[in-house]
């Protein structure tokens, strides 16, 4: 073989070393692109920037579910709500995913008391209300301050341990770091005197109607008699045995008394007139009005009440968490802490402590006309007349054609309320009566809930 011919054949060698080490090289290089993550967890608005590594080439970004998750041109992802999505970075012909998991975190959470005074050995229960309803992990723990003073269950139960002040904290196990305090302010038990342990009376204060009766027990551990006076026995009559009967209007004070004269306790008795019933009566227009208010305003005095001792009467159209009638509504504000109303939904309960209506429902709508369930049209009219007006309150007011006690429907917004007069509403949507920062009403009214003049009564449920 001549010279030339040599360095052809190696020549030829070369380029074949060379296109055997090509493949293994553009293989290697492939499998060192990667993405930085394959799965992350992230909290409803935050962000995470993932990577990819291993390539110079353009990188295409995309998200399975932009609602849940988006991702920009950068690989920042955004995550906007509950959800699981799937990212995906695509370089060339080839996917490399991320799944994301995205997780409502708790904004908020509220006890049902800011302060509460106990005395040593007794206990109360402290609820603590977690907003969104749908954060991933509601769940709070429960801490004290000190627990010398007062000590705290996993369920919230304060128990009165020493004499001080201690702050009980409910915080969000989700990591969100939202919490709420009490103040528990704990005093010393008092000690019985040897006086007051001569006579005990059970009752210091008694209310009662003209007509009804109730009896006071007075015990003196020692066994002596106790005798009974009353102040005015025109007002409030007493027996030998403690029982009273309420024969006039006005107030009275109870005496029972040792009668070795040792010891006297009181008792004073307040006695109402009998009240006119509640109930409506067809064709009574002008009573009827005025029952109905007055049965609102009893309720909006009692939210305005609860506020001040903790107790919150917030808004839902919930039918699991707003109760029919305002005595079960009550009775939750009692055992919970914590009730629901709504526009609607305020004067169904007021009709039907009147009889008006049973368990049936109706409602505005947006464009101001009325939902009717069940047969409430027709319970409704025995006692009402439903008006179609379709206008503005100035304008009814000024044909003398809006009348305090009539139910009113809105035609800018699904809405119900009701006119007290002199330009005022009982009103128990989210309007002026509602704290937004409590998530509570302050009242029902009545108030000046309703912009007069820019607004549009659609129909009036009138009593007739």
């Amino acid at each position: 073989m001549n010279a030339s011919k040599k360095k052809w054949a190696l020549r030829a060698v070369l380029l074949l070393l060379i296109a055997l080490l090509a493949v293994p090289l553009s293989a290697s290089a492939a499998s060192k692109i990667k993405l930085n993550k394959t799965k992350i967890t992230i909290n409803k608005g935050k962000s995470y920037r993932l990577k990819v590594s291993g390539t110079k080439r353009k990188v295409k970004w995309s998200s399975s579910k932009r609602s849940v998750a988006v991702v920009n041109s950068s690989g920042k992802v955004t995550a906007k709500k509950k959800g699981t999505a799937v990212i995906t970075a695509k370089v060339g012909s080839k996917r490399y995913r991320c799944k994301v998991t995205v997780k409502q975190p708790v904004t908020s959470v509220k006890l049902n008391a800011k302060s509460k005074t106990l005395t040593k050995g007794s206990s109360c229960t402290l609820k603590a209300t977690v907003r969104p309803t749908n954060a991933n992990n509601r769940a709070v723990t429960w801490t004290s301050s000190n627990k010398k003073v007062a000590t705290v269950t996993s369920k919230g139960k304060v128990k009165a341990v020493g004499k001080g002040t201690a702050v009980i904290t409910a915080k969000a196990k989700d990591g969100s770091k939202k919490y709420a305090k009490c103040k528990i302010t704990v005093k010393a038990k008092k000690t019985s005197s040897s006086s007051k342990t001569l006579l005990t009376l059970n009752k210091t204060k008694l209310t009662l109607q003209k007509g009804k009766t109730a009896t006071l027990k007075a015990t003196a551990p020692d066994g002596v008699r106790v005798t009974w006076g009353s102040s005015k026995p025109g007002v409030v009559s007493v027996s030998s045995t403690g029982k009273l009967t309420a024969k006039a209007a006005g107030s009275a004070v109870i005496a029972a008394r040792r009668v070795d004269g040792k010891k006297t306790l009181f008792c004073t008795v307040t006695v109402q007139a009998k009240q006119s019933s509640t109930a409506a009566k067809p064709g009574s227009g002008t009573a009827n009005a005025q029952k109905f208010l007055n049965i609102l305003q009893k309720y909006s005095n009692q939210v305005k009440a609860d506020r001040e001792a903790g107790i919150k009467w917030g808004y839902s159209n919930s039918s699991s968490q707003a109760k029919s009638t305002w005595s079960a509504a009550y009775s939750a504000s009692r055992s919970k802490g914590v009730t629901y109303c709504n526009c609607a939904l305020l004067p169904r309960w007021a009709l039907r402590e009147m009889g008006v209506i049973n368990s049936a429902n109706f409602w505005g709508l947006a464009g101001g006309g009325i939902q009717f369930r069940s047969n409430v049209e027709e319970q409704l009219r025995k006692y009402c007349d439903i008006i179609r007006v379709y206008k503005t309150p100035n304008q009814l007011l000024a044909e003398g054609n809006l009348r305090p006690g009539d139910i009113c429907t809105w035609v800018e917004y699904q809405h119900t309320n009701v006119y007290a007069g002199n330009g005022l509403w009982y009103d128990s949507g989210r309007g002026i009566n509602y704290d937004s920062s409590e998530g509570a009403f302050t009242s029902f009214g009545p108030s000046a809930a309703i912009n007069m003049s820019g607004t549009t009564v659609g129909y009036i449920i009138r009593f007739r």
